[in-house]
């Protein structure tokens, strides 16, 4: 047969199993199918009656050879091969037994393929089953209609060879191939399909044609079978030129359209998806993803994309150390592949952090420094290893993409990007009126300090700040005023605390204060006395002076092996406000962890500062 079975390493298609689970199952239903023939209507098939006969060691050897002589063809970004081998095949079905015939070509294949591309268990086991499939269907057809008992040069017998053939290599074949492309990508292009048939059924004809040229001198004059070296040659070369220049076509046309990706990325995350779904049906993978850094310093934004999805995925974070290993090594390569280093190398980090086992990366390089890098992993070809070609291809890309980030409109797309994912980062998590932090912020902040705490060994406190007097200065003179109280309030809080440390506003009148790192446990009620205090002076507003008071409770942590969860924490803050309130406001009090609220209640004189005069 001449087309092969492309594998994949796993990856997820449009059912729940992986690509190559699907391709593994399609062949194993082929090889039932093909044992079936075998052992049923061709249990007892023999070879005909002919003047032709070789030994099964030659029809090995020729196998060999033909599977040798190929051309590449890509659907999809899946390379299959187109082979010479019908020309023995058609030879053997005269010349040898049907069974030995099977063997001879299965075992010539695949020691064809060890040869060219070394031991792949999936995709041997695929293509070892598509074979006994095709040469099952080759048998049964030829055997149905019949060869002449004149000999192989029969009107019959050349219209039961032709009719095998044209079975086998038209039809059955490559559906069997494109329905397992099919199951492994989930998708095919008309296109693709189209042009690969039409290489398929050129090159199943003529070697038909070859094979039926080498009967007639084997059936008459052996000795000038070696005349068929020429037009074999001819035919091969031109299968490589027609397979080359389409090839080059493909890389032409993919260059044009990611040129013309780049010129007009107005909306980034749209035309990121389609370049890295371009890329991956190019190089044949089952991801892309490119990794941008807007800033020299600062987060990555990350498009992923995968299994062809026109649509990318989109993260920001600073580099992981594998990142920034992987562009220190990209520094002096063009291009370097997982497969190609050992295990605790760079690249082998960088694809395991992904999930992926195999992969090739090229930085994009700018005139100052670099831009980023694209990854491209899962081969679906099982091909590990990227050809010259390849590379220069992907360099080629690489360079266009740079260019585009350091001068095109990518540039700009990228910096917009960018920014607006600061903006929406900064309305998450901060208060829009005050410009602090809001709660998810601050919670998340308690819980890192916590977190921090065993190895530290410093006190972290938490301050939960309810302001006395604000909703009366707000129904008094309105909203506009109390928005103005609420930043003042803001801006002295800042001023009583460490650059480290943080304020937050937790909702309405209700502040938080975070001290992280303390010397002491006293400290907190340091700061919590200076709040108090700076609370009570007036506020200024253009002709009028309002005063709001404070009541404050403290929450400190200071046992390495006791502490709280954060939201614990800010309980135990929240309670102590509580009782401040009920002693009168204006005040601070500290939660007692060793007792329960009623205690806290009746000792609260004895943790409050008192009142000034």
């Amino acid at each position: 047969m001449a087309a092969v079975l492309p594998s994949s390493e796993a990856r997820r298609g449009r059912l729940s199993l992986t690509g190559s689970h699907r391709l593994v199952i399609f062949a194993s239903v082929l090889g039932c199918v093909a044992a079936a023939i075998w052992l049923g209507p061709l249990h007892a098939v023999t070879r005909p009656d002919s003047a032709v006969s070789i030994p099964w060691w030659a029809e090995l050897a020729a196998c060999y050879a033909a599977s040798l002589c190929y051309v590449e063809v890509r659907i999809r970004g899946t390379r299959t091969t187109l082979s010479l081998t019908e020309i023995p095949v058609a030879v053997g079905l005269f010349a040898v037994d049907p069974h030995v015939l099977l063997g001879c070509y299965v075992a010539g294949v695949l020691l064809g393929h060890w040869t060219r591309r070394g031991i792949q268990p999936a995709k041997d086991y695929g293509n070892l089953m598509l074979d006994a499939m095709y040469m099952a269907v080759t048998v049964l057809v030829f055997t149905a209609i019949g060869p002449s008992a004149s000999g192989p040069l029969a009107a019959q017998s050349i219209a039961a060879l032709v009719a095998a053939m044209a079975v086998a290599g038209w039809v059955v074949g490559p559906i069997a191939l494109n329905l397992g492309i099919f199951l492994l990508q989930g998708e095919l292009r008309l296109r693709e399909v189209i042009r690969a048939y039409l290489f398929q059924v050129i090159a199943t004809t003529t070697n038909t044609c070859l094979g039926v040229t080498a009967l007639v001198f084997m059936d008459g004059r052996p000795w000038l079978a070696f005349v068929l070296i020429p037009p074999v040659a001819l035919v091969l070369a031109a299968q490589l030129t027609a397979s080359e220049s389409q090839r080059r076509a493909d890389r032409m046309e993919f260059l044009y359209r990611t040129a013309d990706i780049l010129h007009s990325s107005s909306r980034v995350r749209d035309r990121a998806g389609e370049l890295l779904a371009g890329m991956s049906r190019m190089f044949g993978v089952g991801r892309a993803e490119l990794i941008v850094m807007p800033e020299e310093r600062g987060a990555a934004i990350r498009f992923t994309a995968t299994g062809g999805d026109d649509h990318a995925t989109v993260s920001s974070s600073e580099l992981t150390y594998a990142e920034q290993e992987a562009l220190n090594a990209l520094r002096n390569s063009r291009v370097i592949s997982s497969n190609q280093d050992s295990p605790d190398t760079s690249m082998a980090l960088l694809f395991a952090e992904r999930g992926v086992k195999h992969g090739s990366a090229v930085a994009l390089r700018g005139h100052e420094r670099p831009q980023g890098m694209l990854l491209l992993a899962e081969p679906l070809n099982g091909n590990l290893h990227m050809t010259s070609q390849e590379e220069s291809l992907l360099v080629t890309v690489a360079g266009q993409i740079s260019v585009a980030l350091e001068a095109g409109q990518l540039a700009g797309a990228i910096r917009t990007m960018s920014a607006e994912k600061d903006e929406l980062q900064r309305r998450a998590f901060y208060d829009p009126l005050t410009q602090i932090a809001n709660r998810s912020l601050f919670t998340e902040a308690v819980g890192k300090a916590l977190t921090r705490l065993p190895s530290t060994r410093r006190p972290v406190a938490t301050l939960f700040v309810d302001l006395d007097g604000f909703k009366e200065i707000n129904d008094a003179h309105g909203h506009a005023v109390g928005d103005k109280v609420l930043n003042a309030i803001a801006t002295r809080l800042r001023g009583q605390i460490r650059k480290f440390d943080m304020v937050a506003r937790l909702g309405g009148d209700e502040f938080g204060v975070l001290l992280d790192g303390m010397r002491h446990r006293s400290d907190a009620q340091m700061v919590a006395q200076r709040v108090v205090e700076v609370l009570r002076r007036p506020i200024p507003l253009g002709e009028i002076a309002v005063s709001v008071g404070g009541s404050i409770g403290v929450a400190v942590v200071d046992d390495p092996k006791d502490v709280p969860a954060p939201d614990e924490l800010l309980r135990r803050a929240d309670m102590a406000m509580y009782l401040a309130k009920r002693q009168g406001k204006d005040r601070y009090v500290v939660f007692d962890t060793s007792a329960r609220e009623p205690v806290i209640a009746t000792n609260a004189r004895a943790t409050v500062e008192p009142p000034p005069a």
